[in-house]
């Protein structure tokens, strides 16, 4: 397919130029005897990358890991892209949500925290009893707990790794004796992570390409430095090519190119995706009532699957506001 010809909004723009040049590089390089894909969510940032290497001359196949809990409005728009002559298979989890949520535990506040937590309870750490207590101490009675106890302790130097990066979570887990169910974040591994790992592994994968923008934040971009990234554990190479640009980059990219995005965006008004109302999302409250409106089937679903945790959450935040409001009249 012969490349496309882009208008001068996106040809001045030296982010992009970089951009084209940098997959130019790096599919020329691994097109030659290597297979290499793009793990397509729907969402807006993959959208982008399919169109993006469309245009630039490649027949990119992509990869829709189907967790179970997707929007109606996603699958509609992976059937319209489809449509649109895209090659994009569905790999479904390996284990459903409710199944390990069942077997593991349930996700809460964010996958640092869940994973803490779950390390926690598996040693049968005693919040309320040994809360304030030190690292050393609490090591000398949970010796194989160590990394969770570093993050209980506030031991890591980056602020985003311990418990105080969110505000009163410690003091409310010693005051509510734990979380009062098991917690863990094994859900996004068997929806999404190990099923991607048995595909690149059964498919030869020697690339997967990733709609990872740093400008999204998160735990996720602190991992990688750059736009490309060797995974020991999947045996592939990853690959992000929007991962420089910003808000407003893509925003231009988009209305310049005149991508189509699913209803999410275009009827529901998200600004992001993902598993539908995950818990994990700061905005889950705004997702569930979309949901409620738009599509009340998975709304119900969503609600009784993680109904722990986001009665955890809001007992979590109705706490944090009442400390806020001591700390003030104090």
């Amino acid at each position: 397919m012969k490349s496309k010809i882009f208008p001068s909004e996106i040809t001045e723009n030296l982010t992009f130029v970089d951009t084209f040049s940098k997959v130019h590089s790096v599919l020329g390089e691994v097109n030659k005897d290597k297979k290499w894909v793009i793990s397509y969510s729907g969402g807006s940032d993959s959208d982008t990358m399919m169109w993006l290497f469309r245009w630039l001359g490649y027949e990119p196949k992509g990869v829709f890991f189907d967790t179970g809990l997707e929007y109606d409005a996603t699958k509609r728009h992976l059937e319209f892209m489809r449509k649109e002559g895209f090659d994009i298979e569905t790999v479904r989890a390996i284990k459903s949500i409710p199944t390990t949520n069942k077997e593991y535990g349930t996700p809460f506040l964010n996958k640092n925290t869940s994973e803490m937590i779950s390390r926690l309870q598996k040693h049968n750490f005693q919040f309320k009893e040994d809360g304030e207590k030190g690292f050393d101490e609490l090591w000398k009675k949970y010796p194989n707990s160590k990394a969770a106890l570093r993050w209980w302790t506030d031991g890591f130097t980056y602020r985003g790794r311990n418990i105080s990066w969110n505000k009163n979570l410690k003091d409310f887990l010693i005051f509510n004796d734990g979380a009062g169910f098991p917690v863990a974040n094994r859900c996004c591994d068997w929806a999404k992570k190990h099923p991607a790992k048995k595909y690149g592994k059964d498919n030869n994968i020697d690339m997967m390409c990733l709609g990872i923008r740093r400008a999204e934040g998160g735990m996720r971009v602190f991992s990688y430095k750059t736009c490309t990234y060797t995974s020991k554990a999947s045996k592939y190479n990853m690959f992000f090519p929007l991962f420089w640009w910003s808000d407003k980059e893509k925003r231009i990219f988009d209305e310049a190119m005149n991508i189509k995005h699913s209803d999410c965006y275009e009827v529901y008004d998200m600004t992001r995706t993902g598993c539908a109302a995950c818990p994990f999302g700061l905005d889950f409250e705004d997702t569930l009532d979309t949901l409620e409106k738009h599509e009340p089937k998975l709304h119900n679903g969503v609600t009784k699957i993680f109904s722990k945790s986001y009665a955890l959450t809001r007992q979590y935040r109705e706490f944090r506001k009442l400390k806020d409001e001591e700390n003030k009249s104090a």
